[in-house]
């Protein structure tokens, strides 16, 4: 008789697996760690006699996920089979383990206060990949030789058996402080301890800190109105207490334990506590630290009674008045965003978390996308980034068709963002070859049919040129011309500005400025509409004629309630409303002739809540298909490329 534990993980990420099976292989119980894109599976003997204190241990060992779902387990007289996933070793980029923070943080081991501590299952591995295989020699830990412990660990602790980045104090990497007076190096626990509580120290003191983290320069400061304006608008919560996440958000169970994750993506949420709402407004983007800087620095900063700071994602240019650095060089990714809805959950836009990611079979293409490449190594197929494949074989290429690069290949398919999102979502849904509808929605709005071979853009966008904006609304329709003057006269500096914007400017920067808001973008739109608490909102002109998006009526409505002196809330909120009710609509008419009914949803713009309730309203009786692992945005476009 067997014992069979199953933990629910939407995901073929391995860190968790690998993180039981070192578990097992420390405790000296024979177990079998399955795994398939649904489920891990533990499998024992019902008698094993360690069993009992195993699974007790489990719950310390394991961090939280955002691909964990619900446990169960059950008796079974034979052994069960998983078709398990791929083995393929690439490099992960999340938080550290409970083991490893563990040992960060106890005084007696070769790690404390070590902020590059990691293990086969967790830290930030990615940013020193130079390219594969995986292994020390193809990173730029290569010059760096592991100590006599170090050797040890790599042969005897299961956590570490045969990593490629071990280290610790004795023989990993010495970081430095800089201020213009004198320079602070740390590479023993005395002196990292030391760098970490006056970078906290110049923190709480007023002082800007830029530190050179695994996921690439960050500037830090104490958060305060004055801060927030004078040093960005795009800063970034960072809470350094989970015990202060409920007094200062206003957060659902789903985005604590999304924040808390080992994953910790960014997510916007709503603030709570008065202080907060003074600096940020009603909603900003939050993250619980990840990487071992981050964890070190918030660590000491909780100490000196800070419950939160700002930061944001910067160069190493950025002036400050400290600098924390390291000389090994890194290439890190750009961070994971996260929309959460009830039960569902995508990734906005993400390279970190989500990849690398490995596809269980090789494909005979090679996709490029985005500085992304799918390519085919050994038995799988590898996405990541272009330059971390150092050579590439293939007999056909799919590219898509603004990036700019040169495969050297012959003859090269190019395909379109859209389409490759499109194919993207029908991939991790088992539905590639079999007919559907979609809608993208990033800058512009595309209505989308798949036919079984290819993905045809059935209702486009009408073209829109930001620099004769002015122009195309006069010639709307009668009384345009003077709605034009009326707005010239009313904001004469705004009108100027959008007067001379250039061609590439996409509406939501446009509509931003239009409505004077400070963030000039999507975001700065999407965080606005999170202050309207009314029960509804206003109609915002989607399409003229054809039942095609018209970017001029569009614009020319925001203007109209501008010039009314309608609040910039409601106008942003009525936005999403508007354009909920316009894809409901077209949605709802592709879905009746075509006799289908799921519709796939691509494109960052459906990252709003107000936008998402909407389609819910009118398309939630139908299959919506959001992406599951892979994000809503541009990025996914590489795996449906290998479709094309």
């Amino acid at each position: 008789m067997y014992f069979v534990f199953q933990l629910e993980f939407n995901s073929t990420k391995t860190y968790i697996s690998s993180l039981i099976k070192a578990y097992a292989k420390r405790e000296k119980i024979e177990v079998d760690v399955l795994q398939n894109g649904e489920q891990i599976a533990i499998v024992a003997q019902k008698d094993n006699e360690k069993l009992e204190q195993f699974l007790l241990g489990l719950e310390e060992i394991l961090p939280a996920s955002i691909y964990l779902g619900q446990s169960r387990h059950q008796f079974m007289a034979e052994k069960p089979s998983l078709d398990t996933i791929s083995s393929y070793s690439t490099p992960h980029n999340i938080a550290l383990c409970p083991t490893c923070q563990k040992e960060m943080f106890d005084i007696s081991s070769p790690r404390y206060y070590y902020p590059f501590t990691s293990c086969n299952s967790c830290g930030g591995q990615h940013p020193f990949l130079e390219h594969y295989p995986f292994k020390r020699e193809n990173t730029t830990m290569n010059f760096l030789q592991p100590c006599q412990n170090c050797q040890k660990e790599i042969k005897n602790n299961p956590f570490r058996e045969d990593y490629p980045l071990i280290s610790c104090l004795e023989c990993g990497i010495s970081m430095k402080m800089v201020d213009k007076k004198s320079e602070r190096y740390a590479n023993d626990k005395g002196s990292y301890k030391k760098l970490f509580e006056v970078s906290a120290k110049a923190i709480s003191k007023g002082k800007t800190v830029l530190v050179k983290t695994l996921n690439g320069y960050r500037k830090f400061f104490k958060a305060s109105f004055g801060a927030k304006a004078s040093d960005s608008n795009y800063s970034i919560l960072l809470m350094t207490s989970a015990n202060s996440l409920n007094t200062h958000l206003m957060m659902v169970t789903q985005e604590f334990n999304s924040l808390l994750s080992i994953e910790r993506p960014i997510l916007r949420v709503s603030t709570k506590s008065d202080e907060l709402k003074e600096i940020y407004g009603s909603s900003t983007l939050v993250k619980y630290p990840d990487d071992g800087i981050t964890i070190l620095l918030a660590k000491e900063l909780l100490n000196l009674g800070l419950e939160y700071i700002s930061y944001i994602e910067c160069d190493e240019k950025e002036e400050a008045d400290f600098l924390v650095d390291f000389d090994i060089p890194i290439t890190p990714q750009k961070d994971a965003k996260l929309f959460i809805n009830q039960d569902t959950k995508f990734f906005i836009n993400a390279q970190r978390v989500v990849f690398p990611l490995v596809l269980g079979k090789r494909f005979d293409v090679v996709s490029i996308a985005n500085n992304l490449s799918a390519v085919g190594v050994e038995d799988v197929t590898v996405i990541d980034d272009m330059d971390r494949f150092e050579e590439i074989k293939t007999k056909r290429v799919n590219i898509l068709e603004e990036e700019d690069y040169d495969s050297g290949h012959s003859s090269p398919k190019l395909f379109k963002n859209y389409q490759g999102s499109m194919l993207s979502v029908l991939s991790e849904y088992n539905k590639v070859g079999q007919k559907s509808v979609g809608v993208h929605f990033d800058t512009s709005l595309y209505f989308l049919y798949y036919n079984g071979k290819e993905v045809i853009s059935i209702v486009p966008p009408n073209p829109f040129e930001a620099d004769n904006m002015f122009e195309h609304i006069s010639k709307l329709r009668e009384g345009s011309d003077r709605l034009v003057l009326n707005y010239q006269k009313h904001f004469p500096d705004i009108y100027e500005r959008l007067n001379n914007l250039s061609g590439d400017s996409d509406i939501f920067t446009i509509t931003a400025i239009m409505l004077g808001l400070k963030d000039e973008s999507f975001e700065g739109i999407s965080a606005k509409a999170l202050e309207f608490m009314g029960k509804g909102g206003i109609q915002i002109d989607t399409h003229v004629k054809d039942n095609r998006f018209d970017n001029y009526a569009f614009l020319a409505s925001i203007m109209s309630y501008k010039i009314a002196g309608v609040e910039a809330s409601l106008i942003c909120y009525s936005i999403f409303e508007s354009f909920g009710d316009y894809i409901g609509e077209i949605g709802t008419q592709l879905l009746s002739k075509t006799k289908l009914n799921s519709i796939t949803f691509t494109g960052e713009t459906f990252a709003n809540q107000a936008l998402f309730a909407r389609i819910q309203r009118h398309l939630g009786m139908r299959k919506l298909l959001f992406p599951q692992n892979l994000p809503i945005g541009k990025e996914s476009a590489v795996v449906g490329g290998l479709f094309i």
